[in-house]
């Protein structure tokens, strides 16, 4: 496994537990959040709790909405972290 598929693997990590904090259970990188049960108040609520973590703008709604696949929502954390501190540590951090 590649430090990137590492990172990327760390960063999905993250969201699955980030979604289960929020009172959605999901099944693994491919689970949708809206299918398992997310809301648009839980959406807003993740979002928030995703620029706490890796900063402003790491997850636009905009992204969300279109994309929101576990595996989709951990690649736009990684896209728009790049160059920043390493998202994967911060996120094996907590």
């Amino acid at each position: 496994m590649s430090a990137a598929d590492a990172a990327g693997n760390q960063v999905e990590q993250w969201v699955i537990g980030a979604c289960r904090d929020l009172g959605v259970e999901l099944d693994g990188a491919e689970g949708d959040i809206f299918a398992a049960g997310a809301t648009s108040l839980t959406a807003i609520r993740l979002i928030a709790r995703v620029e706490e973590e890796f900063g402003e703008d790491a997850l636009p709604p905009d992204d969300l909405y279109e994309h929101s696949t576990v595996s989709a929502i951990a690649a736009t954390i990684q896209r728009n972290t790049a160059g920043a501190a390493d998202p994967a540590r911060s996120a094996a951090a907590r």
